[in-house]
């Protein structure tokens, strides 16, 4: 059968010499190469009497060797990534470069007790305790103390108005955990009796368990034991969080929606991270009305695709779903292009002080990378509210279009946590050129930042496109600080 010429090979089916390219002479070279197929062709280097096997494919790439690859999610869209790159699945028990796992795996590959020392040429798709970010109650408390040791320092970041709110740093919702901060939380419920507040538990995700309250007596229970030892040594399902309820959220069509962004981290220290470009909204099917006869309505309320695909409403073309681009083209001509370029700033400079928060606590550990599913609310002032960061965020292709994002964001993943698709070094300096970004955008990179000597500053943006690079800019004659750093 005859093949195309292969991209490597002076004339097929003579392999090439390799001394033009500095490489020890292929011990193939000059004989015939009687399983090359064309698309992929394999050779072996011999060098001190060390064998390395290469595979030379028909975009001209070389790898090192085959990436082997784990995962205990079962997800066509890894799947097919990482067959795509001729990468070889093997088990957890034999020797692995990339495992992509769930959060339940992360536990244990760096328990104490079940733990084990990873390789160099081992990576893993979570940090050690991303949780830090990822449960509703630890990224409250790690935000809340951001801002005070800001505070502390004396930094511009930490200025409040004459409420004693912050002007650059509430991105949250007011946040109380129960049953720990009950008593906190009553007082403040009592300052405005008829506002609506929702209960979520730290620990699920999806939706699960999460319901809404406008009377103290709907949670009395949650204050029962609050002080006494044998609450707190019970599962982690049992504590919630209490948030105010954003009831005044942005509508489209008379709908409730949030929006879905991922966000790469490859460092903590120094912090690196990407902005995916192809997020998207996700609307509620039922019309949103803040009537507190529908506050037991998930389907007013909630934007979770897991509870909406149960509505009657619920379309299986398009999944309730919108893409972000959609949603900036929207803005852009019903509230102008300045308002709508100073919210999604605002967005990315809320990402990126979440991290900020986080990073001084995070286990920076070098084997590892995460890809986080940020949630956001925007109010109908075009005020963003950070409502939560997902660990693992579906994979689960609820639409053809879903099924195309979801695969894109994995290979662009990919692209960057394992570049060239080689058997991953995890002592590399993890900054990839441009032309593998794909639809990543660096979105901070501290390193940049530092190098330029002088405070990053996020613009309140006007007309301008946020990069890694920030600046100064005026809204209404004054300056408005958002210092990156």
């Amino acid at each position: 059968m005859e093949h195309p010429p292969h991209p490597r090979h002076s004339a097929r089916p003579r392999a090439q010499s390799s001394e033009e390219e500095g490489r020890p002479p292929c011990p193939l070279a000059g004989t015939e190469l009687q399983e090359c197929g064309g698309a992929v062709c394999l050779c072996t280097w011999r060098q001190g009497g060390l064998v390395e096997e290469v595979t030379f494919t028909n975009a001209g790439r070389i790898m090192a060797g085959k990436v082997k690859w784990v995962t205990d999610i079962e997800k066509s869209v890894l799947i097919n990534n990482f067959e795509k790159r001729g990468w070889v699945q093997v088990t957890e028990n034999e020797d692995w470069n990339f495992y992509w796992m769930s959060v339940q795996t992360i536990r244990n590959v760096f328990s104490v007790e079940t733990g084990y020392r990873l390789s160099d040429d081992q990576i893993v798709n979570h940090f050690p305790n991303h949780y830090e970010l990822t449960r509703k109650d630890l990224m409250v408390k790690n935000i809340k103390r951001y801002r005070k040791e800001l505070e502390k320092e004396g930094s511009p970041l930490a200025e409040k108005d004459e409420n004693g709110k912050y002007l650059y740093l509430d991105f949250v919702p007011v946040t109380y955990m129960l049953p720990a901060d009950y008593n906190l939380f009553v007082e403040e419920f009592r300052k405005s009796p008829s506002s609506t507040w929702i209960m979520k538990p730290c620990g699920k995700a999806q939706g699960k368990g999460i319901f809404l309250i406008n009377k103290l007596s709907q949670i009395k229970k949650w204050s029962r034991d609050s002080k006494t030892s044998s609450f707190v040594t019970q599962s982690t399902k049992e504590a919630y969080v209490i948030s105010l309820y954003i009831n005044n959220p942005l509508l489209i069509g008379g709908r409730k929606f949030d929006l879905r962004l991922y966000v790469l981290v490859s460092t903590y220290r120094p912090l690196r991270c990407y902005m995916y470009k192809l997020g998207f909204c996700r609307f509620c099917t039922v019309k949103y009305t803040p009537s507190t006869s529908e506050l037991d309505n998930m389907f007013v309320h909630l934007t979770n695709v897991a509870i909406q695909k149960h509505g009657e409403d619920y379309n299986h073309i398009h999944g309730g779903k919108w893409t972000v681009n959609n949603l900036r083209l929207y803005l852009e001509s019903t509230r102008g292009k300045e308002v709508t370029g100073k919210l999604f700033d605002e967005i990315h400079w809320i990402i990126v002080q979440s991290l900020k928060a986080v990073a001084p606590v995070m286990n920076n550990d070098k084997h590892c990378f995460e890809c986080y599913g940020y949630d956001i609310i925007i109010d109908d002032k075009l005020k963003p509210w950070l409502i939560e960061v997902n660990a693992s965020p579906s994979l689960t292709s609820s639409t053809a279009n879903d099924r195309i994002l979801k695969y894109n964001l994995i290979n662009d993943t990919l692209n960057i946590a394992v570049p060239n698709g080689e058997i991953p070094d995890c002592k590399w300096n993890k900054s990839p050129p441009k032309e593998v970004l794909g639809n990543y955008e660096i979105l901070y990179d501290e390193e940049l930042a530092q190098g330029d000597g002088a405070d990053r500053e996020l613009r309140s943006r006007q007309g301008q496109s946020l990069g890694p690079r920030g600046g100064r800019s005026r809204d209404s004659g004054r300056t408005v600080l958002t210092t990156w750093k």
